[in-house]
């Protein structure tokens, strides 16, 4: 079968902001962020690049940092704290990952085998969406599939949307997207979403605020649309 996410083969064209990428090498994105960004990085290599050069620029300029005199007890103190880190928990039993999942990339796939979900939520106009777990509450974390030729009618954003693209793929004003791709809105964007005629499309979104519908269906709808 055909993988989705081959880096050579079909390279993503969209990709998250540089300063993104730098928060996840820093390891300063949150949990679902961090997830967003590595379904990117599974598809994209120049992202993939991007991120190991951050990485290494940071390790760089902690080697300049002149170093700092600590107290001795410190060093006791940290052994004993990993001692206690290292007692020994109760295993994790995975979940079994569903086969709708199989062409999905290798960081989302790992991610529902460690949390499970629940059920699969419809939608007005054939939408279906299904809550992802995350630590972040306030990261709303959603996959959505939506049918050949429909999408979110319009609407702006109150705070930043992060979208990637798992099947398919959508248009939008700011391009086509297919696999692999990765859009960003900020606050105050706004946008008409359309996914691909035929096979339609699958995203992982994550989202902050609910987004503000400016057609007067969308507003008429917008309490059976929430996520």
């Amino acid at each position: 079968m055909e993988n989705a996410f081959d880096p050579i083969e079909k390279a993503p064209t969209h990709h998250p902001p540089s300063e993104l990428l730098i928060d996840y090498a820093a390891g300063s994105a949150s949990e679902a962020e961090a997830l967003m960004i590595a379904i990117h990085l599974d598809a994209c290599l120049s992202c993939r690049r991007a991120a190991d050069a951050a990485l290494a620029i940071g390790g760089a300029l902690l080697d300049d940092i002149a170093p700092a005199f600590l107290p001795p007890s410190l060093f006791q103190r940290t052994l004993r704290a990993i001692d206690a880190a290292a007692e020994p928990s109760a295993p994790q039993l995975k979940q079994p990952v569903p086969a709708f999942t199989a062409n999905w990339p290798a960081p989302l796939r790992a991610h529902l085998a460690e949390k499970p979900t629940g059920s699969w939520r419809r939608l007005p106009a054939g939408f279906r969406a299904l809550r992802i777990p995350v630590k972040d509450e306030s990261a709303r974390l959603w996959i959505m599939k939506a049918p050949g030729g429909r999408g979110p009618l319009l609407h702006s954003h109150a705070a930043d949307e992060w979208t990637v693209v798992l099947e398919g793929g959508f248009t939008d004003e700011t391009g086509t997207y297919a696999a692999g791709d990765f859009a960003y809105m900020a606050p105050g964007d706004s946008h008409r979403m359309v996914a691909e005629p035929g096979e339609g499309c699958v995203c992982l979104l994550l989202t902050r605020e609910h987004p503000r519908y400016l057609t007067w269906l969308g507003k008429l709808l917008a309490p059976l649309l929430r996520l």
